[in-house]
């Protein structure tokens, strides 16, 4: 699995240079003051510098999901896929937004067919309102 930076900068490479400006305006236009980086640092810089902004502002497991959300905004939705499927903090954040989350070892999504792998140790806690293979819902307990 690639690290969250090298995965976004792949993503960024994919951007005309007309898409890669608009993705920047985002960057330094996403609500509050606190959340947006300055346009005058994001002018005239690479791809790489663009990455390296990202994870000093947004720590690196969040930088991920920023970049999603921005290629989103900017309709490039197949490459935001594409990346969400590279980062795996991104794939936790949207399973616990509509499937599952872990409190402890590790979450694996895949987003064909639903498939949600959760492995909890040592008295983790597991959240799951759907899990496919069956359906169930509501809160379920395993020992």
């Amino acid at each position: 699995m690639a690290t969250t930076e090298i995965a976004i900068l792949d993503a960024l490479k994919e951007l005309l240079e007309a898409e890669f400006k608009e993705f920047k305006w985002h960057l330094s236009n996403s609500g509050t003051k606190e959340d947006s980086i300055p346009r005058g640092k994001l002018e005239n810089i690479s791809r790489h510098d663009v990455v390296t902004l990202m994870v000093q502002q947004y720590r690196s497991s969040d930088a991920g999901k920023i970049a999603v959300r921005v290629l989103k905004k900017i309709n490039q939705n197949e490459l935001a896929e594409e990346l969400k499927k590279k980062l795996p903090e991104v794939l936790e954040d949207v399973s616990a937004e509509g499937g599952a989350s872990s409190s402890a070892a590790a979450a694996k999504v895949s987003t064909a067919g639903v498939n949600v792998t959760i492995t909890s140790s040592n008295g983790g806690s597991v959240k799951a309102p759907v899990i496919h293979g069956g359906v169930f819902n509501g809160p379920i307990n395993f020992s």
